[in-house]
């Protein structure tokens, strides 16, 4: 790869850098991205992705010196930091699975405080839809072993007796 293509395509993927533009008076032109805005009230009811810890989302702030940080948030059950993105996406079992498989290269796996998380998930009715998806994703075999028949049945009867058939 030559030094020019190198510094091409930087120049191509950096978000500030001016492009000629000869109709343009100054000859020059910045490509501006568009700016997103996401406002979520405080009293919104958020899940912690490493420990699924849920409160409001006041709990999960962070005080900085110029005020309350507006792109990263603080678990106060488990301590992990995490994007604000990421806490405030709303998210499926399936989705999740698919978040968690992601950033499990970047050491998802060794925040994970595991016990608290398997009967948070248990507790929330995403065990057998979570780990179906992540056994997907990884490539491991779909057949239903005993362990997982019995979890899915267990999960049947939580969930029967949720709904008031139990």
């Amino acid at each position: 790869m030559s030094k020019k293509w190198r510094r091409e395509i930087k120049a191509n993927l950096d978000k500030n850098q001016p492009k000629l533009a000869p109709n343009n008076l100054s000859g020059v032109t910045t490509i501006k991205q568009p700016i997103i805005i996401q406002t979520h009230s405080t009293d919104d009811q958020v899940m912690c992705p490493f420990c699924l810890y849920i409160n409001k989302l006041n709990t999960f702030l962070i005080s900085t010196k110029k005020g309350i940080s507006t792109s990263k948030a603080k678990c106060p059950d488990c301590g992990n930091e995490m994007m604000m993105r990421s806490l405030t996406k709303e998210m499926t079992p399936e989705e999740f699975a698919e978040w968690c498989y992601l950033y499990a290269a970047s050491g998802y796996w060794q925040k994970v405080p595991f016990k608290k998380y398997v009967d948070r998930m248990y507790k929330l009715g995403w065990s057998y839809r979570f780990w179906k998806r992540y056994k997907q994703l990884k490539g491991e075999d779909t057949t239903e072993i005993y362990q997982d028949y019995v979890m899915r049945k267990q999960q049947e009867e939580y969930e029967a007796e949720q709904r008031g058939e139990g």
